[in-house]
């Protein structure tokens, strides 16, 4: 009877681990074979390209649309094709067209923030005026004070409207999405290197 018992217990136990192992293989197939979470950044290949939208396979279930625009370089020119493959961003589940949500701009944006640091030299170009200061574009939206933006103060901001520069990231806050930046310690680096120059020719 003990016999028994373990042999019946052994199969009761062989065929939970057999339901788990459907269980596991009945979500691989329903997920494609990929589990993904919501910002999470992965391969996607360009399946068809539409007048105003491209479809893109990540090997999801799904597969997902994102916007051509989202595809223009800085001269706003668009040139992709079937079978390029792009970074792009998991924005969630699939929408009421069972399409899941991607974007290839904001994987820009992410692996941008993910490369940033304190400290580091960027070049950006300034934006617009804004209260206090400058946007600049330095592949994400910075701020640079009306006061970093040169040695001496600028009267008219809207002379460097468009201009680009090299600056130095001086504050950065990931989880806010903040980064602030100057030019003027920069300049006062540069400043410095030429008078020390200067006095080593003495």
């Amino acid at each position: 009877m003990v016999e028994d018992k373990d042999m019946q217990d052994e199969e009761e136990m062989e065929l939970e681990e057999g339901e788990e192992s459907f269980e596991d293989l009945l979500k691989d197939y329903e997920q494609g074979g990929l589990e993904l979470k919501r910002n999470d950044v992965v391969e996607g290949t360009i399946v068809q390209v539409n007048p105003d939208s491209v479809v893109v396979d990540v090997g999801y279930k799904s597969e997902g649309v994102i916007s051509l625009h989202e595809f223009a370089d800085e001269k706003g020119e668009i040139n992709v094709n079937v079978g390029d493959v792009y970074d792009v961003l998991f924005g969630g589940g699939e929408s009421d067209s069972g399409l899941i949500v991607l974007s290839k701009e904001k994987a820009d944006r992410q692996k941008i923030w993910n490369s940033l640091e304190e400290d580091a030299v960027v070049e950006g170009r300034i934006l617009s005026r804004i209260k206090g200061g400058l946007s600049v574009d330095i592949g994400v939206n910075a701020f640079l004070p009306g006061s970093q933006v040169d040695l001496r103060p600028v009267r008219n901001l809207d002379k460097v409207i468009g201009q680009t520069f090299d600056f130095k990231i001086i504050k950065l806050n990931k989880r806010r999405g903040n980064i602030v930046l100057s030019r003027r310690v920069l300049l006062e680096s540069e400043r410095e290197s030429h008078r020390s120059d200067t006095l080593e020719t003495l």
